[in-house]
């Protein structure tokens, strides 16, 4: 009687164990998702500046949209955001900067 008790409370113990990590990696999963999210909508920032300096790239022609690209937002410093900061600082650097 007593041995199965025990295997009980152990078999308890044990779900109650797995039922908490399948709650830690639901939580991860999620919290994945977010960031995915998060990631996207900064490289779609991003985007529509580079969509901007490619119509003055169509307008005016590749010189002028280099000239002005490097003016608002020098090809060291974009390295720099995006090596450091990621996508989502290059998108903070532009709305800050007003860029977008």
């Amino acid at each position: 009687m007593l041995h199965n008790l025990s295997c009980t409370v152990s078999f308890l113990v044990l779900a109650a164990g797995l039922l908490a990590s399948g709650a830690a990696w639901a939580q991860l999963a999620s919290d994945s998702t977010a960031a995915q999210r998060a990631q996207e909508a900064c490289r779609s920032e991003v985007s529509k500046f580079e969509e901007a300096i490619g119509f003055i790239r169509r307008s005016q022609g590749n010189q002028a949209a280099a000239d002005l690209k490097e003016k608002l937002l020098p090809a060291k410093l974009e390295s720099e955001i995006l090596f450091k900061e990621g996508y989502c600082g290059l998108a903070r650097h532009i709305r800050e900067k007003k860029l977008g």
